[in-house]
């Protein structure tokens, strides 16, 4: 077997796959073997698995030491941001409005999570931010306060995945309401109803009850996709 060198995705290219298994097998901060012993053992060529050595290099999940070999690097958030930001970059996906049903999955979750979590110091964050979103007629502060509360929704979850990916896709999230956030900011109405459904999220976290927190966060989408329709037409 000597893997694809054809510019295949990770999940069809057996060679990659067999090197995450490795790694998944020793864990973080553990050494590997060589590029030698792994191509003798596993009887592929050094060529093809140098590539894809350099590949999990470049994106941060192998770190080499020089003599002491190849370690399996634990990975932060920013790590994997940075890998998103490449591989999303010439993709669909980065636009704000396709990576919004990513968004949509990720946050029904957290709110869910939420619900079931109920921690009194990420919930008040969550809450601070709805009071500053309501207290303020400052279009900026407002978006401010707009992002925190998804930044404090992901903390309330509870969910060291959940967390973590939110915290890589940081900057799509931000991306999604930066461009949200242009669209409406004319608008008192549109301001006032970004407020009523952040607090609708907030209530409904807080009744525990986690289908009707997953409700809010459709709602909230969808208010969302209703007030970009009436903007459409004043943008053309």
């Amino acid at each position: 077997m000597d893997g694809r060198t054809d510019g295949t995705a990770m999940s069809t290219d057996p060679l990659l796959e067999r090197l995450l298994e490795l790694f998944r097998e020793v864990g973080p901060d553990h050494r590997i073997p060589s590029e030698r012993e792994l191509s003798e053992s596993w009887g592929v060529s050094r060529t093809a698995l140098r590539s894809r050595m350099r590949m999990l290099e470049a994106v941060g999940a192998l770190e080499r030491r020089g003599a002491a070999g190849s370690f399996v690097r634990v990975m932060a958030p920013s790590d994997v941001a940075a890998a998103l930001t490449i591989g999303l970059s010439g993709s669909e996906l980065s636009a704000p409005e396709a990576f919004e049903p990513v968004r949509v999955a990720l946050e029904r979750e957290a709110a869910k999570l939420a619900t079931e979590k109920m921690s009194p110091v990420p919930i008040a964050y969550v809450e601070e931010a709805v009071l500053r979103m309501e207290a303020t007629e400052d279009a900026d502060e407002l978006h401010r306060a707009d992002l925190d509360f998804h930044r404090a929704l992901f903390v309330a979850s509870g969910d060291p995945a959940l967390i973590f990916f939110s915290e890589a896709v940081a900057d799509l999230i931000a991306a999604s309401v930066d461009e949200r956030g242009r669209r409406m900011a004319q608008l008192t109405s549109d301001l006032d109803e970004i407020r009523k459904i952040h607090r609708g999220i907030l209530e409904a976290v807080k009744s525990r009850d986690p289908v009707t927190a997953m409700a809010a966060v459709d709602d909230h989408f969808d208010s969302i996709r209703h007030i970009r329709a009436r903007m459409e037409p004043a943008l053309e």
